[in-house]
């Protein structure tokens, strides 16, 4: 009820102040866009949407394998970490040409991109998950006869589960602004075309509504994360929202 309240008197107040569409469009100008650019929308958000999927779940593939070689090769973690420190505080801008270049113009440097930009967050997330195995979980694998590999998925894995989780959250959304960097350098579609498009045609109902749906795609693949989250761990249904 508190947002139709402020969507209303957001809607009033920009009429009474005449602003440009292009400026600040008010919520039904931008609702009219959306209902009239359904199709367009919609295929374009399919194509960032399968982008911020593939980004996301090879950055947590590589963010494993990763962190569980740092823990098993102290060596690896003391020459890996600050390189990898190094190249996260590099900014990603730099390189989305260069793939747009290697690549063309295909799915590949977004995907790149969207992988890049939450690996780091993921690996310390995982990482710091994996180091919080209970010494006592590990005494009681072993009386019940379980080797390495068994103790870590049986036992690790599960205990580190929160942190994995909580790495997800934040690595979706790095991966969303991962994809849409890729679309702003060099794309013929997804919602950075959209919005690039937009604003070269000084539309600003369809900028925004763009970025409504980014930020709602955002919102519900949180919301998928929670629910995952809340079905393998009952226990922390509550502290997750």
């Amino acid at each position: 009820m508190i947002w139709v309240i402020l969507l209303g008197l957001l809607e009033v107040g920009l009429r009474f102040a005449a602003l440009p569409s292009y400026i600040l469009p008010t919520p039904l100008g931008v609702a009219s866009a959306f209902m009239t650019e359904l199709p367009d929308i919609a295929w374009n958000s399919w194509i960032t949407v399968q982008e911020i999927m593939l980004g996301l779940a090879i950055a947590f593939v590589c963010a494993l394998v990763t962190a569980i070689a740092i823990l098993a090769f102290p060596t690896f973690r003391r020459t890996v970490m600050p390189l990898m420190a190094a190249a996260q505080a590099s900014p990603k801008e730099a390189i989305a040409p260069l793939l747009v270049m290697w690549f063309g113009f295909t799915m590949l440097p977004k995907v790149i991109l969207a992988a890049a930009i939450p690996f780091f967050p993921l690996l310390i997330a995982i990482v710091v998950g994996l180091e919080r195995f209970d010494p006592r979980v590990r005494l009681l694998a072993a009386s019940m006869g379980a080797g390495p590999v068994r103790t870590f998925f049986s036992f690790r894995a599960w205990s580190a589960l929160p942190s994995f989780f909580g790495g997800l959250r934040v690595g979706i959304t790095l991966a969303a602004v991962g994809a849409v960097l890729g679309e702003f350098i060099g794309s013929d579609d997804g919602i950075g075309y959209l919005v690039l498009s937009a604003s070269r045609n000084l539309d600003g109902e369809l900028l925004y509504a763009s970025l409504v749906i980014l930020v709602a795609l955002c919102l519900v693949f949180t919301a998928i994360i929670n629910a995952i989250e809340g079905w393998l761990l009952p226990m922390n249904k509550g502290r997750v929202q």
